[in-house]
């Protein structure tokens, strides 16, 4: 069970349970699910990202839009992959966006700016790392998948609490290693949680959060269209709205403010 998305689901109102659930699909690379709007996750299909206790089949399939909200939100908490996967995206589908100060932003490049001459560390192998390489002191990548030059994940325990700046892989609030990360955190330092996966929600920062580098989606028949395809995050950046939320707004002073939008929506 995870406290974190048990305190965020807690801010989804009585009236969002009613609305109907419809476009439930996943894909190669994400998952989607349409309510109030429509909600996207990573999709967990990886033994090494998530342990599954028992391989078992998806419920429902076929049907699974006839459950109704309440019930797939608490799929949050389900040992099979695919079913958490539709959990998260019914929570970035029904918790609120409005009355919070969302600036544009990328949040990597944050990373780099905010970790100039500092120790930087990702949790996540992420792309196009180059800026943080080239302005930290020091530069750690914690992966359970390790590359050339990772570090295996269980390294965390002795290198977030010596970074400054932390960037962690919203898959994390997937697979319920978020909360034992943020334990580790150096007081001080500054924690970016990144990727469309994560809750665009203010409960992320009473476990720890500095920064919420999240997304909504502005054109929902073009996403719906391209997870189905195959696509992944970087594939859909016109569909897309790549935001920073952060705790504390002067932290990204000077950065430009955006507001919620469908441009184009699911009937």
């Amino acid at each position: 069970m995870s406290l974190l998305l048990d305190a965020i689901k807690s801010t989804i109102s009585q009236e969002v349970y009613n609305y109907p659930v419809s476009c439930v699909a996943t894909g190669a690379h994400m998952t989607m699910l349409k309510s109030q709007r429509l909600g996207t996750c990573m999709t967990l299909s990886d033994d090494r990202v998530f342990e599954f206790k028992e391989h078992l089949p998806v419920s429902n399939l076929g049907e699974i839009e006839t459950l109704g909200l309440e019930k797939i939100l608490s799929w949050t908490d389900s040992l099979q992959g695919i079913e958490r996967s539709f959990g998260v995206a019914a929570v970035n589908a029904s918790i609120p966006l409005n009355g919070k100060k969302y600036f544009l932003g990328n949040a990597l490049e944050l990373a780099a700016s905010l970790g100039k001459n500092k120790i930087v560390s990702t949790v996540g192998h992420f792309p196009h790392t180059e800026a943080i390489k080239q302005s930290a002191s020091e530069f750690y990548v914690l992966e359970k998948r390790p590359q050339e030059g990772d570090y295996p994940a269980e390294e965390a325990v002795n290198i977030i609490p010596k970074s400054d700046v932390v960037a962690i892989t919203g898959v994390t609030c997937l697979n319920d290693t978020l909360e034992g990360l943020l334990k580790f955190k150096k007081p001080g330092s500054t924690i970016i949680i990144v990727g469309p996966s994560v809750p665009l929600s203010p409960a992320l920062f009473d476990f720890g959060v500095d920064i919420i580098g999240g997304a909504w989606v502005e054109d929902e028949p073009d996403v719906y269209k391209k997870i189905l395809q195959g696509a992944s995050p970087r594939n859909m950046k016109e569909s897309m709205r790549t935001v920073l939320y952060p705790k504390d707004p002067n932290i990204l002073y000077g950065f430009e403010e955006i507001s919620p939008i469908i441009r184009k929506a699911i009937k």
